[in-house]
């Protein structure tokens, strides 16, 4: 049987979901691959994936797509990866310039814009560099690794995640793993499962191997990952996950509202891997 293909995004925030794919028996069933968040949508939609760790934007524009229960990359408060870095009060912004890597942020930016009355904003991609960035821009919107390795000194940060739960009480959801139409997954969901058991008992761990290339103590990586960072797809999260597919296609930055639908695995899962938060929230789709 040929291996199974997945995708997901090459920053630290994703690696206790995908750390069991890339070591030890799962290894050997599933190919990983990672790409910037942009990409993995495309990936799913020409075939090139059966899996991806896909920010949560590109649900509204996958029809078919279906996605995993239980799993996410979310932030309950502060993401502290995902910010608006602004040279000027919130305000007086009038120029964006975006991280070209992810729609997701993109489009919750907008949204947390307008529910501060900023609706005439001009945006413009540019790479993830922030002096590059504010060299001809009021702000500049900042994701992942880029973000937390950023020198942000004597500049106005809104974290993004803060600022959607201020308006919304609400967690915010960046990605989820999501399924493309058609993908048969022959084991389920269990490895998905067995994969962030295995990386969230490895937080420490990913968080030395990761210091040297981020340049940031291990500490502040595995406090991050421990603290702003949850990985549990419960009722507040899919609350929370409605709340911005409608947010958004109100303010046009999607065509339609796609309402969610899970995968339903082969199988069962075992119990232990699974909050009953979360099979909840599964079962109330």
């Amino acid at each position: 049987m040929s291996r199974l293909r997945l995708a997901s995004v090459p920053y630290v925030n994703a690696a206790p979901l995908t750390r069991g794919f890339l070591r030890g028996p799962l290894r050997d069933h599933y190919d990983m691959t990672f790409h910037t968040p942009a990409r993995l949508a495309d990936l799913l939609r020409t075939g090139g994936a059966e899996a991806a760790l896909l920010p949560a934007i590109e649900y509204q524009n996958l029809e078919g797509a279906e996605i995993l229960p239980f799993l996410c990359i979310a932030s309950k408060r502060r993401a502290r990866s995902v910010y608006l870095a602004s040279r000027v009060p919130l305000e007086s912004i009038r120029t964006v310039a975006l991280d070209a890597s992810s729609r997701t942020s993109a489009a919750l930016l907008k949204i947390v814009l307008a529910h501060h009355g900023l609706r005439d904003v001009a945006y413009e991609e540019r790479p993830p560099s922030l002096p590059g960035m504010l060299l001809d821009h009021d702000a500049a919107l900042l994701i992942g690794d880029p973000a937390l390795t950023a020198d942000t000194s004597d500049l106005k940060i809104h974290d993004l995640a803060e600022e959607w739960f201020a308006i919304t009480r609400l967690p915010f959801v960046f990605a989820v793993w999501t399924v493309r139409p058609g993908a048969v997954m022959p084991e389920g969901l269990q490895p998905f499962l067995d994969s962030r058991r295995e990386g969230l008992a490895g937080i420490a761990s990913i968080a030395a191997e990761t210091a040297p290339r981020l340049g940031l103590p291990p500490a502040t990586i595995e406090e991050y990952l421990r603290v702003n960072i949850h990985y549990h797809l419960g009722t507040e999260e899919v609350k929370a996950l409605d709340l911005f597919f409608r947010q958004a296609h109100e303010l046009g930055l999607v065509p339609a509202r796609r309402s969610i639908r899970f995968h339903h695995p082969a199988g069962g899962v075992t119990a232990e891997d699974i909050s009953a938060d979360e099979e909840i929230a599964w079962k109330n789709r």
